[in-house]
């Protein structure tokens, strides 16, 4: 196993409080885990897992993960991405399902695309660098750092301060060099990127942890536990079971009276 890595200092990290699965960890645990770092920790787990790293360029392009967890990533610019390229219609929803548009499809193809030649850049210059497929994502906790997440993610993100108590692989990229590769798609900003170098006044630095992040302020998690996306879900649960309890034949569920 890699030796762990407690990177000091405090951190900021962008979700979606309308996105069921950080709201709940958050909420329940405090803490977020990278998929790869959650194996190392519950053996039944790493039995099963299969991490994105040892997995071939061509079977995430064309079968999408294995069977493993995954990070939000890696479930839209792998897996959602390879069944597209498959031929399949994707969307959002069990029941009364919102299927996405041809054009929004295409757009998490070409994320995919550039993710899959980063990640394969990343296994050729720099193969011990955390995966951006594998990580969670943090930013600088300053001003700018908010803002970056925000161009990241959206204005409507909600930002909470983190740290890193542990981690197996913590790099440091500026984005800028990113976002010229999406651009362009020129290795040399690839490069460039996984190599951490600076890019100028211009320079937007983000961290990928494999690892744990937690949250520093009882503030943030408070909001997240009155506000977040578990929320929702656990109110359509209770309304099936409340719907389930109820009669339909036009009885009443009050048990019959005693028999004199």
């Amino acid at each position: 196993m890699a030796a762990l890595i407690r990177p000091p200092g405090t951190y900021v990290h962008g979700i979606s409080l309308s996105n069921f699965y950080p709201c709940q960890a958050l909420s329940r645990h405090g803490r977020l885990v990278a998929p790869d770092f959650f194996a190392i920790g519950d053996p039944e787990l790493r039995a099963a897992h299969t991490s994105v790293r040892q997995t071939s360029i061509d079977y995430l392009r064309t079968k999408g993960l294995p069977e493993s967890i995954m990070t939000p990533r890696a479930g839209e610019c792998v897996q959602i991405a390879a069944i597209i390229r498959g031929g399949g219609h994707v969307g959002i929803g069990a029941d009364n399902t919102k299927w996405f548009s041809r054009e929004h499809m295409n757009k998490i193809l070409r994320r995919g695309d550039i993710e899959l030649e980063l990640e394969e850049v990343r296994r050729e210059v720099r193969p011990e660098s955390a995966s951006r497929l594998c990580s969670l994502w943090v930013a600088e906790d300053s001003d700018v750092g908010k803002a970056h997440v925000r161009d990241m993610l959206g204005p409507d993100v909600f930002v909470l301060r983190v740290s890193v108590p542990y981690a197996i692989r913590f790099t440091r990229v500026d984005t800028t060099w990113f976002e010229r590769y999406s651009r362009t798609r020129m290795r040399e900003y690839a490069e460039n990127y996984w190599n951490g170098r600076h890019s100028g006044d211009a320079a937007t630095w983000e961290f990928l942890v494999e690892g744990c992040i937690e949250a520093v302020d009882s503030a943030d998690l408070e909001y997240i536990r009155e506000n977040g996306g578990h929320l929702e879900l656990q109110r359509r649960q209770r309304e099936r079971v409340e719907s389930a309890t109820e009669p339909h034949d036009g009885s009443t569920s009050d048990p019959p009276p005693p028999v004199s």
